[in-house]
């Protein structure tokens, strides 16, 4: 028996079949190369396309001024496939967490053209070299390929720059090389390479530990054959609708799965983010793992029409000329961006952010309840984790995800259940916004509830499909018209009394609404009389033994006071007692003007805690209406109610409201206005429908029960579009009396 000792000798087309195989495409390998630029601290990166005529060459460069590498980096570590040097290092020279930890990175060249020239300058010594897939080709093991690597000192600025050429391709091979659809891609692909800025602030507010450091990239096309790209330059732009998002939820979770949440609704930008806390549970066996910390940032987009709409408004405008974009074009941006992405410190790790890669199954997840869950379409997503050692997720080396461990298995876990919180909060907000879905009014189903023609119209159908003659139809008919008739009239006035019946539990709910403002004024004045009245008395009885000046002073002064207080509080019931009757009094005439004042003063204790200022205007003399004093009172405290709710959330400025009195033909007309937040989005013809509010704990009733209110009146109350505050149009119509 013989033995020898051997070496693995590996073939000289190992190269190549890195770059082609490994690397997955054209897309992937410039990431690559871009990566590569970050890891040597450059600042910027430009990649550039152009197109050789005259020789038919088409030529791909990369170029940073990063550190550059001298002759020994270039030899023994740059032509080293798999050298482990980054991952020794770790962090470049600034602090940078090196990208290009496998050593194959550089290799991706090769999917892009036959030739790669390398020059590389550091501290003014510049390297060169040609490396020629062809000759790969043709070399069999990789110790027989032999490289022409120059060195000359050259006083250059330390960089480098990787020329791909690409020969004998005609312009009608490039343009079906990259086609315009393949070049949008790849704008797409490097714009979600990096994470934003913002949410980079976003993570460190919250004491999540990621480096930050600007980078640039650049697409340039010089000569470029492909309509629209001849000659274009392009400096690569965050995600243009990240912050015109419907849904936010973001924070961060440690490495024991408690998690620090915020989630906010920019339909109603006007409350504070809430705040959540809670610890996500894994499995109790061993097929899940917390991935280390993390920080998550969801923007979660609604697709359908009037959300579109309402993204547009925020600010989605076309760079080129400034103008809002139309609906067609926010949908195909809404198209090129979504995906939740994983992020190691700046860059992303591919696939995921694909808009073809849903790795947290959200598709499959709405397919079950369509209307509850979110869509793999609906969001932006940015998931920061710490590098493999901390975290436990490891890249695998064809740059084609994570593996997948314990440590991913929990990730998806994590990232799942914060996905159910939004999802959550939103439906909540959804159901109260009647999204997809419109009420009718009280009085509207009371009408179609008596409203018999219907019936009529199927009776007369019925017979016509009978064959009945005509002139036995007639009778019939007659005969059914009415019996019709007489029930309707019979019907008519128990439709009148649930219609009053409604109207009284309506004014009841509004003094519902307003208790605490009876709650608040009552108990001062009632505090006030308790305490005072077992002083009057004693007092008086030490007056009924003696004489005492001083004495007669402080009972006359706290007598005073009683009466004060009494009428004070007989005053208070006086405002709310229209809401509080059990029977409707009939119509009678009232001073607008007076009325709107008489409602202020219900919540004029809260007004002034808060610094709400109003005013109340008229350019029609002696402005009145006939009217139920129920009516009036909901429609004008439901109004007011509303704003002083809203009125604490405004960001700057005195809060202020509103009410200006004129004249409009043949109708009396009230603007109501307060300078709060105001309305958010095409949401002004839900505004008056029963359980629609943008308030978190809100009923949905006040302002249904203002709109209720003014159809018995016989007028109108609109919500009108406005650039600052709140805006409602009350119409009395008729004559004015």
């Amino acid at each position: 028996m013989t033995s020898s000792v051997q070496r693995i000798r590996p073939a000289a087309r190992l190269i190549r079949t890195i770059g082609q195989d490994l690397i997955k495409d054209t897309y992937a390998a410039i990431v690559e190369l871009v990566k590569n630029a970050y890891d040597a601290d450059s600042p910027s990166v430009s990649v550039n396309f152009s197109y050789d005529d005259l020789h038919s060459r088409l030529l791909i460069s990369v170029t940073d001024s990063g550190d550059g590498m001298d002759l020994d980096t270039v030899i023994n570590k740059w032509l080293v496939p798999a050298t482990d040097d980054k991952f020794r290092r770790k962090r470049s020279r600034k602090q940078r967490v090196l990208q290009g930890r496998k050593g194959i990175g550089r290799f991706a060249a090769a999917v892009l053209g036959e030739r790669i020239l390398l020059e590389t300058t550091c501290k003014g010594v510049t390297t060169s070299l040609i490396l020629d897939m062809e000759v790969l080709e043709r070399t069999e093991y990789l110790d027989e390929l032999e490289l022409d690597v120059s060195e000359e000192r050259t006083g250059k600025a330390d960089g480098t720059v990787i020329e791909i050429e690409k020969d004998n391709v005609s312009s009608a091979d490039v343009q079906a090389i990259w086609t315009p659809k393949q070049l949008h891609k790849l704008l797409v692909e490097l714009r979600s390479l990096l994470s934003p800025e913002d949410v980079y602030k976003a993570a460190a507010s919250q004491g999540y530990e990621v480096n930050y450091d600007a980078f640039d990239i650049r697409l340039v096309f010089s000569n470029f054959p492909v309509e629209g790209y001849r000659d274009r330059e392009m400096v690569i732009l965050p995600f243009p609708v990240l912050d015109l998002f419907d849904y936010r939820i973001s924070g961060m979770v440690d490495s024991s799965g408690n998690a620090t949440l915020a989630y906010s609704n920019q339909n109603i930008p006007s409350l504070p983010a809430e705040q959540i806390k809670i610890r996500i549970p894994l499995e109790n066996d061993n097929s899940m793992a917390y991935p280390g910390d993390i920080f998550v940032d969801l923007r979660v987009y609604d697709r359908d029409p009037d959300s579109i709409e309402n993204i547009i408004h925020r600010g989605l405008k076309d760079p080129d000329t400034g103008e809002y974009v139309g609906k067609q074009e926010a949908r195909r941006i809404l198209n090129d961006f979504y995906g939740v992405g994983i992020y190691r410190e700046q860059f992303r790790i591919r696939p995921y952010g694909d808009q073809s890669f849903d790795w947290l199954s959200l598709d499959k997840k709405r397919v079950q309840k369509p209307a509850y869950k979110i869509g793999h379409d609906q969001v932006i997503g940015f998931v920061y984790v710490h590098p493999e050692e901390s975290s436990g997720l490891t890249e695998k080396s064809a740059r084609d995800g994570l593996m997948e461990n314990a440590h991913y298995f929990g990730l998806i876990q994590v990232m799942s259940l914060i996905v159910n919180e939004l999802e959550a909060r939103r439906v909540a907000y959804r159901e109260k916004a009647q999204k997809g879905g419109r009420n009718r009014s009280i009085d509207d189903n009371l009408n179609d509830l008596f409203d018999f023609d219907s019936v009529t119209k199927k009776i007369t159908h019925e017979l016509d499909e009978l064959g009945m003659p005509k002139k036995d139809r007639e009778t019939v008919g007659k005969v059914v018209s009415g019996v019709i008739e007489s029930e309707k009239q019979r019907k008519s006035g128990v439709a009148k009394r649930i219609k009053e019946t409604i109207a009284i539990y309506q004014g009841q709910a509004t003094l519902g609404k307003i208790t605490h403002v009876l709650l608040h004024e009552g108990r001062k004045h009632i505090k006030y009389i308790t305490e005072t009245t077992p002083r009057v008395v004693k007092w008086a009885k030490r007056l009924s033994e003696r004489m005492d000046n001083d004495l007669t002073l402080k009972l006359e002064d706290r007598s005073g006071g009683v009466v004060s207080h009494a009428k004070g509080l007989s005053y208070l019931f006086k405002k709310i007692e229209p809401l509080a009757r059990t029977r409707r009094s009939p119509a009678k005439k009232f001073d607008l003007e007076r009325m709107v004042q008489t409602t202020f003063s219900i919540f004029s204790a809260e007004m002034e805690a808060q610094g709400i200022r109003f005013d109340i205007s008229s350019n029609v003399p002696e402005a009145s209406v006939v009217v139920n004093e129920m009516d009036l009172v909901a429609v004008f405290s439901n109004l007011i109610e509303n704003s002083v709710y809203w009125l604490q959330h405004r960001k700057e400025g005195e809060p202020v409201i509103n009410v200006t009195i004129h004249d409009d033909d043949k109708s009396t007309v009230i603007d109501y206005r307060d300078n709060g937040p105001g309305f958010q989005g095409d949401n002004l013809d839900l505004m008056f429908e029963p359980g629609y509010s943008m308030k978190p704990d809100g009923t949905g009733l006040g302002l249904a029960l203002a709109g209720e209110a003014m159809a018995r009146i016989g007028g109108t109350i609109e919500a009108m579009h406005s650039d600052n505050g709140a805006f409602f149009r009350i119409v009395f119509k008729g004559d004015r009396k």
